[in-house]
């Protein structure tokens, strides 16, 4: 696996996995509709942490009604369900009340995208400042990683916790150490290393 940052991208090369090529699916047709960032957990796994994940985590900007159910629509006659038992305008109503809703390929359960609106600030910053990762050539958007560290740390468990120091061993080079600092002075939470 070899992984570079240039410009702003990070390049990553490396054989796909099953579960790469589940995300590569779902942001195809999530991002014809939405602007996303990948959030949390998968994006470890995206930059080469040994993890397991369920679910990956998706924030897309909200979208107007009729958008949403195009995309809802489109799911289905490409292989994919929604595991919440809703129909599209259902799913719709969960997104507004902040509510996760979750997508898996047709007649599975894991993996599966959960997807939200943006919930709170960080999640709005997530979508507003998402970096572009390029796997094998495909476009991916995730979580800055000053956010995404900070927020790991946010959260607290011993997971989060090596998800973080990972994070920031493999790109202490790279971080913008104020912006770092700026996300836990906010989230409340001290950066020690």
């Amino acid at each position: 696996m070899g992984i570079e940052v240039q410009n702003n991208k990070i390049i990553i090369r490396r054989e796909l996995s099953e579960l790469d090529k589940f995300v590569l699916d779902v942001v195809n047709l999530v991002g014809r509709y939405a602007r996303y960032v990948i959030v949390s957990g998968y994006v470890m796994i995206l930059l080469g942490r040994s993890r397991g994940t369920e679910d990956v985590d998706f924030i897309i900007e909200e979208l107007p009604r009729e958008k949403f159910l195009k995309m809802c629509e489109e799911a289905e006659r490409h292989g994919f369900e929604f595991l919440n038992p809703e129909n599209c305008g259902g799913l719709y109503e969960m997104l507004r009340e902040k509510l996760g809703i979750r997508l898996a390929r047709k007649g599975e359960i894991i993996p599966n995208a959960e997807i939200k609106f943006p919930k709170d600030e960080f999640h709005r910053e997530a979508l507003e400042n998402r970096l572009l990762a390029e796997l094998n050539g495909r476009a991916i958007y995730i979580s800055p990683i000053e956010l995404q560290i900070a927020y790991k740390l946010y959260l607290g468990t011993d997971k989060d916790f090596e998800d973080a120091f990972f994070l920031y061993e493999l790109f202490k080079e790279k971080i913008n150490r104020r912006a770092l600092d700026e996300y836990a002075r906010r989230l409340g939470v001290k950066i020690k290393f």
